[in-house]
C-alpha cells in the first residue's frame, strides 16, 4: 500500500505543555557504592565524619572487613582537629590503621594532642613499618649508623625527660640487641638521672657495649655528686620548660621557681629572660603562671618587698590593700640605691621588666602571697587594720557587694571581686603571726572568723594554732585539739566520706601536724607532753626513724631535752 503524499495533520495531537516537559526532565546520575567499604570511602570524601564513624563501628561489630584506603587519612586528621571529642584515642587508632601511605606531617595544625595519641601513633607505625625503614624503601635513602645512633639517642633522652627512666633503659637494651650505637651524651644523661645503684650498673654495662666512646664519661656521674646548677641538667630542664610553658599541660609555678633559683646561681639571666618573653607572648594564663613563679622566687629568698613589686607591676590591685602596698613601695623606692648596694638583687627580676599591654586579673594564689608579704613588712600597729580589711574583702567576695561603706569618702571599686576570691591561705599569715608572738588565743580567733565566713581551716592552720598553744599557751588545749582532729578523722572514715582513699596511710601533712606540736612542747621544755606526742606519732603512723627528716630532727631535739632534764 503506497504511503500518503500529503503531510500528516498534527491537530489531532495535544499541545506540548509543561506537564510533558517536567515528566521528561533528566535527573543527574548519583553514584551508589556497591560495598560497605565504598560507602565508607564516600562518606569520608564528603566530610561526613560522624556518620562515617558510626558506619565504621557497625562494620567492626559485624566483622565486615574494611579495605585500606588513603582517604582515611582525612578522618584521622579530623579526629585530631575536632575539639571536645570523646574516645579520641580509639577513633584515631582505628582510622590511622586503615591507611598505608603517610604523605605529610600528620600532627601539624592539631588543636589537641597528648601523650596517649603519640603512643598509639608509634605502636601503629611499628606494626606497619618503622619510619626509617619506610624512608629507605620508598625513597631509596640509606640510613647510616650515625643517623641510627642519633634517632635512638633522641628517643631515649625524651623518655628520661618525661620521667620514664625504666622505659629509657628498655630502649637502650633494644638498641644493644639491634647492634645500634647510642651517643655518649645520652649515657651521661641516663647516669645523671639514675634513680638507684642498680640502674647505674645496668647503664654502665650497656655503655660498654654500644657507646660510641665508652670511656669519655667522667666518674663524677657514678656518685651523682653534680649540683642542681650543673649545666647539663639546666640545659635539659630548659628544653622541657621552653615547650611546656606554652602547652596545655604547663609546669607548676613551684618548678619554675626552682629553675629560677638554679639558673640564677650560675650568674646568667639570658634563658630566664627568653622564657619570660615566651610566656608573656603566648597567653594570659602563661603570663600569670610566670609571674606567680617570680613571686614564689622572691618569697623563698625572703624578699617580701620584691614580691609586692612584681605583683603591682603585673596585676590589678584587687583583693589587696592598695594604699598599703603603694605606701610600702614608695618607702622602698627611697631606699632603693642603698638597698641595692647592701644586698645582691636579681637584676633580671627588677630592671628589665617585660612591657605588657594590660594588667592581669589576680588569682587567689597571687593575692595570698601579697597578704603574707604585707604581714611581715608592716609594723605591728597596722596588723589589726589590715586584718579588718581582709575580713571586709572576704565578706565582699562572698556577698558580691562593694567593700566601701555608704558613708565612706572613697568610691567603691568598679572591679568587683569574684566569688571566693579569699581562701584559707590568706588567713595563714595572721594565724602564724599571733602564734609565733605568743598569742595563741588570737590565732584561734582567726580560725573562728574563717569558719564564720564559710572557709574550712586546713591542716596547716590547725598545726600552727596547736603549736602556739603547746609553746606559749595551755598545753592541754593543744592536746585536746589533736584529739578532736583525730576524732573527726575517724568519724569521717566511718561515715565513708572518702571510701576511695580508705586504704591509704595518713598523709605527710598529718604527721607534720604532730611534728609541729612536738617541737612546740620541746621549745617550752614540757618533757611529759613531748614524750606523749612521740608516743602518738609512733603508734598512729607506725613511725620508724629515718622516714621523714623533719620528724627525725624533732625526735633528736627530744632526746637532747631528756638528757638535759636528767642532768
Amino acid at each position: 500500500m503506497p504511503l500518503p503524499h500529503q503531510a500528516p495533520d498534527i491537530s489531532v495531537f495535544e499541545e506540548m505543555t509543561t506537564e510533558y516537559t517536567l515528566a521528561v526532565s533528566q535527573s543527574p546520575s548519583i553514584y551508589t557504592p556497591q560495598t560497605s567499604s565504598g560507602t565508607l570511602v564516600n562518606l569520608v570524601r564528603t566530610e561526613d565524619y560522624t556518620v562515617a564513624e558510626s558506619l565504621r563501628k557497625e562494620m567492626v561489630d559485624t566483622n565486615i572487613p574494611i579495605q585500606p584506603h588513603a582517604i582515611y587519612e582525612r578522618a584521622a586528621r579530623a579526629v585530631l582537629q575536632t575539639k571536645g571529642l570523646k574516645n579520641r584515642g580509639e577513633a584515631f587508632s582505628a582510622w590511622f590503621s586503615s591507611f598505608k601511605d603517610i604523605r605529610q606531617q600528620l600532627f601539624r595544625g592539631s588543636s589537641y594532642l597528648n601523650i596517649s595519641l603519640i603512643i598509639r601513633f608509634g605502636l601503629i607505625m611499628a606494626s606497619k613499618e618503622t619510619a626509617a625503614d619506610r624512608l629507605s624503601k620508598t625513597n631509596h635513602v640509606e640510613v647510616t649508623p650515625k643517623q641510627w645512633a642519633r634517632i635512638y639517642s633522641i628517643v631515649i633522652r625524651n623518655q628520661v625527660l618525661a620521667g620514664r627512666e625504666e622505659h629509657a633503659l628498655q630502649l637502650a637494651r633494644v638498641a644493644a640487641t639491634r647492634e645500634r650505637q647510642v651517643t655518649d651524651f645520652t649515657f651521661s644523661f641516663l647516669l645523671e638521672h639514675s634513680p638507684d645503684e642498680t640502674f647505674t650498673a645496668r647503664i654502665h654495662e650497656l655503655r660498654k657495649k654500644i657507646s660510641r666512646n665508652p670511656y669519655n664519661i667522667p666518674d663524677i656521674w657514678d656518685k651523682r655528686t653534680c649540683s642542681q646548677t650543673d649545666t647539663l641538667a639546666l640545659a635539659s630542664h630548659l628544653r622541657y620548660l621552653r615547650r611546656a610553658i606554652i602547652s596545655t599541660n604547663p609546669p607548676t609555678s613551684y618548678s619554675l621557681s626552682d629553675f629560677m633559683h638554679a639558673y640564677h646561681a650560675t650568674g646568667r639571666t639570658r634563658a630566664l629572660l627568653a622564657l619570660r618573653k615566651k610566656a608573656f607572648q603566648h597567653s594570659h594564663k602563661a603570663k600569670s603562671l610566670w609571674v606567680m613563679a617570680e613571686m614564689l622566687y622572691h618569697r623563698s629568698r625572703n624578699e617580701p618587698q620584691l614580691t609586692l613589686v612584681v605583683f603591682a607591676y603585673h596585676f590589678h590591685m584587687i583583693g589587696v590593700p592598695r594604699r598599703t602596698i603603694l605606701k610600702t613601695m614608695r618607702l622602698m623606692s627611697k631606699r632603693r640605691a642603698r638597698l641595692s648596694q647592701r644586698t645582691s638583687l636579681p637584676k633580671h627580676m627588677l630592671n628589665r621588666q617585660y612591657d605588657i599591654s594590660e594588667k592581669l586579673w589576680p588569682t587567689p594564689y597571687h593575692t595570698a602571697l601579697v597578704w603574707e608579704a604585707l604581714v611581715w613588712l608592716t609594723p605591728e600597729s597596722d596588723h589589726e587594720r589590715m586584718y579588718e580589711y581582709l575580713l571586709a574583702v572576704a565578706d565582699s567576695s562572698a556577698s558580691q557587694k562593694p567593700i566601701s561603706s555608704p558613708d565612706s569618702k572613697f568610691a567603691p571599686s568598679l572591679l568587683q571581686l569574684p566569688k571566693r576570691a579569699v581562701d584559707a591561705a590568706h588567713f595563714s599569715p595572721f594565724v602564724k603571726l599571733h602564734a609565733k608572738r605568743g598569742r595563741p588565743e588570737r590565732a584561734a580567733g582567726v580560725l573562728k572568723d574563717m569558719v564564720r565566713l564559710g572557709l574550712s581551716p586546713g591542716v596547716v592552720q590547725w598545726s600552727i594554732v596547736a603549736r602556739g598553744f603547746a609553746e606559749h599557751g595551755d598545753p592541754a588545749v593543744a592536746v585536746s585539739m589533736i584529739e578532736r582532729l583525730e576524732e573527726d578523722a575517724e568519724s569521717q572514715g566511718r561515715a565513708g566520706v572518702s571510701a576511695d582513699h580508705a586504704d591509704r596511710a595518713p598523709s605527710n601533712l598529718d604527721i607534720g601536724l604532730y611534728t609541729n606540736v612536738l617541737r612546740g612542747f620541746i621549745l617550752a621544755r614540757n618533757l611529759e607532753h613531748a614524750q606523749d606526742m612521740e608516743r602518738r606519732i609512733r603508734q598512729r603512723f607506725e613511725y620508724v626513724d629515718g622516714k621523714f627528716r623533719a620528724t627525725d630532727d624533732a625526735l633528736r631535739l627530744l632526746r637532747n631535752l631528756e638528757r638535759q632534764m636528767k642532768n
